[in-house]
């Protein structure tokens, strides 16, 4: 649950996802440019195939041309009308060409099946063969050379036979035999040659001639067009374009793909001096994909290097929005104290899980540590916030993932808790885990929680209220409750309303004097004179009107206030007998109530001795009153803190002996000085015998312990009567004086001795 929330809540995922969607947008615009790329190379050399193919072609026909020139040339100058055509003549003219082109030969055939070089004359049967063929050939079109290749076993011999003809009557014919080897071993078709293989090619294909240099790329049959069916696929309208173009007098580039699924180009030009005849040059497969594979391994490798470093970029950002965010997240929704969440992320938390769980009976808790103030004073910072730290870890371990507890501030926790039947017993499990923790760390007072509770109704939606509510449920306990919780009402909202009234009230009450100490004597029955008094607060406005201790005492005590209340208090009975006694009157030891908050803080030793020592106050005058339940918590350190206060002369009073759940050990245990039975406990014994009996057996117990006895609550005769026999001799109560102002006891009691 708590995962969801957090993917939910992260805008740092919505970065990543955009730098994503930006990266492969790069990565398709990269592989585009590469395409693109490829294909630009591609063409580039494409068109360098062409180039080196023409000026491959362009070097044939030149040759050809040339050559067909000398032959001409030969038939002219033979046929000259001043010289006669004799052996002298042939082989002058042709000794005259001889070394004038590409290595040749040169012959002249007679009619009469003679040949003719440059240096001898002789006849043959080849002689009379080859006349037959040149006759059969081309007798029609004299003035136009006859063109052909032929081939042995070890040459390839490029035949121009030009007519030699005089007065319209054959002399004869004019043979060039160029071979085409040598012809190609020429540096000029090198490029070629290395990288592909050339064809001279007959009108249906036939291979006239094939370059010998070559890697044998297409091979297996005579006719070129076959064996391109062969080491091609899907031939067909690729030859029948070539074939059709080269007779059309069209040059040509086609892109074949071989049978191992390579590309493989063709270019091809018609052979201008041959009719029907044609150049053709197939390139080695893939070799315009080796050949642009380097550029676009480069350009791939820098996309890659691109990307590498668009990725390690995007890492970078998002790596540091995501540790940018996660500071700001931790200021945002951590507890510094307690490494838990915080009130921020509580809130947002909360609403979204009262949404997606909107049939789920949650309840608000807000809870603090009673007394917590005393933990950090008495063991230390260090030692407190572990205590703080446990309740949020141990929350975590009890409760589920769609529940939350978090620290405020100070000790405030604030918790959301599915409200079903094991509410209770969780949180009961919570304070348990968290004392034995405490103890741990070396804490031996009791951990309690102080809890409010608002159960959350279908309608609500305002966060903040809810938390209000539960703190005000929570402000209306006082923390000496047995059971210190309390769920929010509207009643509790009244009295809080009349809490902070009296908190709003409360300090300037105290810094103008409305805070009033009077004094209700104590009576000595047996002398029927007065032996003492009880110092008690009252709140009197400027109007007159009156807050009764009842109303702010557990507030003050609720909130420290009392503190400050305490010491006032002490300090104007030191200030009233320092004043009686510089004034010479009779002064009787008085007492003063002690809250349980006040006797817990670290420097009430040294305060309370301060103000003892600073009004020089006699030993035995001051009287401290608690009560029992002071001792409930660190009994042994209040025992000793007793015992430092005895040294400077104070007396202890047992505050409401009686009143509660009162075990006689703390009679042995604790140094008390004076026990104090509460009228509660014998309000009614006048009428009930077992209560006389037990009022009866007290009395002589206190008595027995040689501990001073008062009795409170005194309010007719026949109560100091009753007590009086049982052998109280010390009262309190309306019947002997209402509580007076303290100017009115000394005025009253405290005479000037004469």
């Amino acid at each position: 649950m708590k995962n969801a929330f957090e993917t939910k809540k992260q805008p740092i995922i919505r970065i990543l996802i955009s730098g994503l969607v930006i990266l492969v947008a790069c990565l398709l615009v990269c592989f585009t440019l590469v395409a693109a790329l490829k294909r630009s190379y591609e063409k580039v050399m494409e068109n360098y195939l062409n180039e080196v193919h023409g000026s491959v072609t362009s070097v044939i026909n030149d040759i050809v041309e040339s050559t067909d020139n000398i032959a001409y040339s030969c038939a002219v100058k033979i046929t000259d009308h001043k010289y006669t055509i004799d052996e002298e003549r042939i082989q002058n003219v042709l000794g005259m060409v001889e070394g004038t082109g590409y290595k040749f030969n040169i012959k002249y055939y007679s009619k009469t099946g003679i040949v003719y070089t440059s240096t001898k004359a002789y006849g043959s049967r080849e002689a009379t063969e080859k006349w037959i063929e040149y006759a059969s050939e081309f007798p029609k079109l004299p003035s136009k050379p006859y063109i052909n290749i032929y081939q042995d076993k070890s040459t390839t011999t490029l035949v121009i036979v030009r007519a030699v003809i005089k007065n319209s009557n054959l002399k004869g014919y004019v043979v060039v035999e160029v071979d085409l080897d040598g012809v190609f071993s020429n540096t000029a078709f090198d490029s070629v040659l290395k990288n592909g293989e050339l064809f001279i090619i007959d009108k249906d294909g036939e291979t006239l001639y094939k370059s010998n240099q070559g890697s044998n790329i297409v091979n297996g049959y005579d006719n070129l067009y076959k064996s391109l069916d062969k080491y091609c696929v899907k031939t067909k309208e690729l030859n029948k374009k070539m074939k059709k173009e080269i007779l059309s007098q069209y040059e040509g580039y086609l892109q074949y793909t071989t049978t191992k699924g390579y590309k493989m180009q063709v270019a091809y030009t018609p052979l201008s001096v041959m009719n029907d005849a044609g150049i053709v040059t197939c390139f080695k497969e893939n070799y315009v994909g080796q050949a642009v594979q380097p550029a676009i391994y480069r350009s791939t490798l820098s996309c890659i290097v691109i990307m590498v470093l668009m990725i390690f970029i995007i890492l970078y950002v998002w790596s540091s929005a995501k540790n940018a965010n996660m500071a700001i997240e931790k200021m945002a929704y951590e507890d510094s104290v307690t490494k838990g969440k915080n009130i921020n992320y509580f809130k947002e938390f909360s609403n979204y899980v009262m949404s997606v769980y909107k049939e789920t009976p949650f309840v608000i808790y807000r809870f603090d540590i009673s007394n917590f103030r005393y933990i950090n004073e008495a063991y230390g910072h260090k030692r407190a916030d572990e205590v703080l730290s446990a309740c949020i870890n141990i929350f975590a371990d009890i409760f589920s993932d769609k529940e939350l507890c978090v620290r405020m501030n100070a000790d405030q926790f604030l918790a959301i808790i599915v409200n079903d039947k094991y509410v209770q017993q969780k949180m009961d499990q919570l304070l348990i885990r968290v004392n034995e923790q405490a103890r741990g760390y070396g804490i031996k007072y009791p951990i309690k929680f102080k809890t409010g509770i608002y159960q959350i109704r279908k309608h609500d939606h305002d966060i903040d209220i809810m938390i209000d509510h539960a703190n005000v449920a929570r402000k209306s306990l006082s923390g000496d409750e047995k059971d210190s919780t309390m769920v929010y009402s509207e009643k509790i909202v009244n009295d809080m309303r009349k809490i902070d009234k009296i908190e709003s009230e409360m300090q300037h009450a105290l810094a103008s004097g409305e805070f009033k100490v009077y004094i209700q004597p104590k009576w000595d029955i047996g002398s029927n004179t007065i032996c003492g008094g009880e110092a008690l607060v009252r709140w009197i406005k400027p109007d007159g009107t009156m807050v009764y201790p009842d109303e702010f005492i557990p507030i003050f005590e609720n909130n420290g206030f009392i503190e400050k209340l305490d010491y006032f208090m002490l300090e104007k009975v030191c200030e009233s007998m320092r004043q009686a006694m510089n004034e010479r009157r009779a002064i009787y030891p008085l007492s003063v109530n002690q809250s349980r908050v006040f006797l817990h803080s670290p420097d009430y030793v040294e305060n309370v001795s301060k103000i003892i020592k600073n009004y020089d106050i006699p030993a035995g005058y001051v009287e401290l009153e608690i009560t029992e339940t002071v001792f409930d918590d660190e009994k042994n350190q209040m025992i000793n803190t007793l015992h430092t206060l005895r040294k400077v002369g104070l007396r202890f009073a047992m505050d409401d002996f009686g009143s509660g759940y009162s075990s006689l050990n703390i009679l042995k245990e604790i140094p008390f000085d004076i026990i104090k039975i509460d009228k509660e406990f014998f309000s009614e014994s006048v009428t009930g015998d077992n209560t006389r009996w037990i009022l009866q057996k007290i009395i002589e117990m206190v008595n027995g312990l040689g501990k001073e006895l008062v009795c409170e609550g005194v309010e007719t005769k026949e109560q100091s009567d009753m007590l009086s026999g049982m052998g109280c001799r010390v009262v309190q109560g309306y019947y002997y004086s209402k509580p007076i102002e303290l100017q009115t006891y000394i005025d009253t009691y405290c005479k000037v001795y004469t």
